[in-house]
């Protein structure tokens, strides 16, 4: 997939549709970002709100999204995974300063940079993620199919082909 990734409908809006798109289309794609909405809100897993550091993250990331319907319950596993994802880069952290060898701490370091980006692959595919859910929107509505010079002739003529 070229280019760069989709904005939102309101977005496109506040920024005086800069890319001239029609009326159409955007409330083509409107409709569509509407139907991926659960209206539903995301709530806490128990290992987030027995985790000091992942419940403050939660806790957080709420106060920062209540205004915002672009996430909902379809984001609470990826939300609840940040949080411990947060609380364990702390840990780490703890254990890289209590670490007495550089080659414990590149180790502590990889292991990580590895399971941040086996997540992001894995949110990214199984539309986890608000970024990706805008880019399975279609950019442009369905164009309605147009027969053929000929169909139309021997449609008028009365002829069944």
């Amino acid at each position: 997939m070229a280019g760069r990734p989709s904005k939102p409908v309101q977005l496109i809006k506040l920024e005086g549709n800069k890319d001239h798109r029609t009326k159409k289309e955007l409330d083509f794609r409107e409709k569509a970002e509407k139907a991926l909405y659960t209206g539903t809100k995301f709530k806490e897993s128990p290992a987030v709100k027995s985790d000091p550091v992942a419940h403050k993250e939660f806790l957080r990331l709420k106060k920062l999204y209540k205004d915002i319907e672009y996430i909902d319950g379809l984001d609470e596993q990826i939300i609840n995974r940040y949080c411990l994802l947060v609380s364990q880069e702390h840990q780490l952290n703890e254990m890289i300063r209590n670490a007495e060898s550089n080659e414990e701490k590149i180790g502590l370091f990889q292991e990580v940079n590895k399971t941040r980006v086996m997540l992001l692959k894995l949110e990214d595919r199984l539309f986890l993620n608000p970024t990706a859910r805008v880019k399975a929107i279609p950019k442009q509505p369905p164009d309605e199919k147009k027969e053929s010079p000929m169909a139309e002739f021997l449609k008028r003529r009365g002829v069944n082909g």
